[in-house]
């Protein structure tokens, strides 16, 4: 192979390998906006849970200690 041939074969790879990584960055980007979504919809579910847990200890008076402890 001549110098030249080497370099272009070089330089497509180099294109190639470019081209991946940018695939990979872009699924990588809709990933993380799945998850952030997905975070999201938790922590609302957490926070609701959390104010009706909060809710019943209200209405029961108070926080009860669990017998024996």
């Amino acid at each position: 192979m001549s110098v030249v041939s080497e370099a272009l074969g070089a330089i497509r790879e180099a294109l190639k390998m470019a081209d991946d990584v940018k695939r990979t960055g872009d699924t990588l980007k809709e990933l993380s906006k799945e998850v952030r979504i997905e975070l999201r919809d938790h922590d609302r579910r957490i926070t609701t849970l959390e104010a009706k847990w909060q809710t019943v200890i209200d209405l029961r008076g108070g926080p009860r200690r669990i017998e024996g402890r």
